[in-house]
């Protein structure tokens, strides 16, 4: 891995890394932007120019260079809990409480996490804007303390992430999340309980991205009276291609449909 110094208070001299990335055949970037320091000013106007200033060097100057090379670059490194060191202001109080509009209830401290997650993302992407739509641009996110296990995952959820990679364990068993507005306090407790039951690996899936998250998964857990027609006809494709479909309640009628009742009987015959 090849680090950038792209702060505004470095030089973007990258001589060095430029020597380096000569001698490799295959490249990962990380640009060092300062995004993972505590109580980072989103809304200062100046240190975004700065950072857009040192991306773009980087898309007219090394990218043209080292395109072949590069495997991808990583854009962040840190924490997944930015709520920890949020920079509040008014106007994003404002937000936040304009955000928990149309929510279900749900433990305040998970949605203050998930705002401020959202709030950095789209931060993310307006800098992804200033490099070229080929690079893959990673997220890593380290430690823990992220809630229960269920909010863990609802945190982290591909809905989030759309535009970048994040590093997710390879899994068989999928976990059906209902859409983002529909995971409240009761639900994602239902889904803890699931979670705390399976060993790992496993994944969660929104259902919004069930088509797509489903590569590489033999059997997808859903809650029955979470699934809209939308989801359902996702999990019709999805046993279509010969994957099963573990129900909790009422049957959906899915071909290749399992009770959950079997499911456990499953999990705990081949320790899934």
């Amino acid at each position: 891995m090849i680090r950038l110094p792209c702060e505004p208070r470095d030089d973007l001299d990258w001589m060095k890394q430029i020597e380096e990335a000569e001698k490799r055949e295959e490249i990962v970037w990380e640009f060092s932007l300062g995004l993972d320091a505590p109580y980072f000013p989103l809304e200062e106007e100046l240190r975004f120019q700065a950072l857009s200033l040192a991306l773009t060097k980087f898309a007219k100057e090394i990218w043209p260079q080292f395109e072949k090379k590069t495997k991808s670059a990583v854009l962040y490194r840190g924490s997944a809990d930015f709520s920890l060191f949020f920079k509040w202001s008014e106007t994003l109080e404002a937000n936040f409480e304009k955000w928990k509009e149309g929510r279900l209830l749900a433990n305040d401290e998970h949605l203050r996490r998930v705002f401020c997650l959202e709030s950095f993302v789209a931060y993310f992407q307006m800098l992804a804007h200033k490099l070229p739509d080929e690079l893959s641009l990673v997220l890593e996110f380290e430690g823990e303390g992220l809630g229960t296990l269920a909010e863990r995952h609802h945190l982290l959820s591909l809905e989030r992430f759309r535009h970048f990679i994040v590093e997710r364990t390879p899994a068989r068993v999928g976990v059906c999340f209902p859409p983002d507005e529909a995971c409240g306090e009761e639900v994602l407790g239902r889904l803890d309980r699931v979670l705390k039951n399976l060993k790992e690996p496993f994944k969660a899936i929104p259902e919004p991205f069930l088509t797509e998250g489903w590569d590489g998964i033999d059997m997808i857990y859903v809650l029955s009276d979470q699934i809209s027609p939308v989801g359902k006809r996702m999990l019709m494709g999805f046993s279509a291609a010969g994957g099963r479909v573990a129900v909790e309640g009422k049957s959906l009628g899915i071909p290749n449909e399992v009770s959950s009742e079997a499911f456990w009987e499953e999990v705990r015959g081949r320790g899934i």
